[in-house]
């Protein structure tokens, strides 16, 4: 291989190092539930207010991460977002109320939140076409960390242990980013001619806000998001109705493992269709048939169904994130900003609409996968608003 393909490989890897370590660190709480609940007294609102915790600073930062990033670069950014994360990480070890633990897991997601933010500013210039090929395996990535913290956590003695590895994944793959983000900084500049070095911060937000595509684009992307993680998170506690438990859990960890194959294959499935808009259509409408099927056969869900579901729900998100680096205007040095417009609104959707929903319903968890599935075929509505292939040339 040249030297160029293994920089841009080396450059891949690392970003999914980053977003495989948030999850692995975020999810973590999970897989430790019975010690971090018993430990601390906390109650369920408790619980879910410190497993979401890490989305806040996406929600509040993600904007003027990605335009520091057009402004500033990335090799600063992610390294100290990085060191962030690992020393937050190490800092659970201590906590010893709700309190401490919801500042410490907030401040986790310094790390996924600059790395969503810049992931199109950096994988966009060094893959061009292929881009949304690189955003799979972004996507692989996050859903291999959450599969592996569900999967390794129990096994360790106490908690700490555990939040430690974290903080050894934060700081490796910081390190790494050291390496990597010099060709990073470069392609980037190659890329815009510099562009993104003279626009002001807050021109630059600005350029991107006016721009009703990347709202599209996030909009949509949040719902898909919402309604596909919501369905995951509400699984568990319905299948237990009618299923023990242990079987309840390995089922649905199928649809995790389904989410890491669709997010890879779903680029290269894509490329099948003249139109892509065709495609995220039949991916959201599938996807929705699936998730009704899930629910509607919740007694006798099987594994190949519950892989299917995976699959049908994360095959067309990668095509969905880069979609904004595809628009004229944002390559020409706004890809950070619009990434950050499209990370604040897609995870501030991630964390409301489940919140809704079971607002909305109550307890009933075969009624909450049926929102889901509602809401995950709906996506399909919003495929002719898209741009055209034409355009995107």
């Amino acid at each position: 291989m040249s030297k160029g393909t293994v920089e841009k490989y080396a450059l891949l890897f690392v970003v999914c190092g980053v977003v495989f370590a948030a999850n692995y660190a975020q999810y973590q709480v999970s897989g430790l539930a019975h010690m971090v609940v018993s430990s601390l007294r906390l109650s369920s609102a408790e619980f879910s207010a410190v497993l979401f915790a890490p989305f806040i600073p996406a929600v509040v930062f993600g904007m003027p991460a990605g335009v520091c990033a057009d402004r500033r670069g990335v090799k600063a950014l992610v390294f100290f977002a990085s060191a962030v994360s690992a020393a937050a990480a190490v800092a659970r070890v201590a906590c010893s109320s709700f309190a401490t633990l919801f500042a410490a897991s907030m401040l986790l997601g310094a790390a996924p939140c600059v790395i969503n933010a810049i992931a199109l500013k950096v994988l966009g210039p060094a893959f061009g076409d292929d881009t949304d090929r690189a955003m799979g395996w972004f996507y692989a990535a996050g859903s291999a960390g959450i599969a592996c913290s569900l999967a390794t956590s129990p096994l360790f003695a106490a908690a700490g242990q555990a939040y430690v590895l974290a903080a050894v994944l934060f700081a490796v793959f910081g390190l790494l980013w050291l390496l990597v983000a010099p060709s990073a900084d470069a392609v980037r500049a190659a890329s815009d001619g510099g562009a993104g070095d003279s626009v002001p911060m807050a021109g630059a937000f600005g350029t991107v806000a006016k721009m009703p595509m990347i709202w599209l684009v996030a909009v949509l992307l949040g719902v898909a998001l919402a309604s596909a993680t919501a369905y995951s998170g509400y699984l568990v506690s319905a299948l237990e109705v009618s299923i023990e438990p242990q079987t309840a859990g390995v089922l649905a960890s199928f649809v995790t493992l389904g989410s890491i194959v669709g997010s890879v294959v779903g680029p290269y499935m894509r490329a099948q269709f003249k139109d892509y808009r065709a495609f995220m259509a039949l991916s959201a409408v599938a996807g929705g048939v699936l998730m009704w099927a899930g629910e509607a056969f919740i007694s006798t869900s099987s594994i190949g169904l519950m892989f299917a579901i995976g699959i049908a729900s994360a095959v067309a998100g990668p095509v969905v994130q880069s979609l904004p680096y595809m628009l004229p205007g944002v390559r020409d040095g706004l890809a950070g900003s619009a990434g950050g417009v499209v990370s604040t609104v897609s995870l501030g959707l991630t964390f409301l609409i489940p919140v809704v929903l079971s607002c909305c319903i109550g307890e009933s968890y075969e009624t909450l996968l049926l929102g889901c599935a509602v809401l995950f075929g709906a996506t399909a509505l919003a495929s002719p608003l898209l741009p055209s292939p034409d355009s995107l040339t």
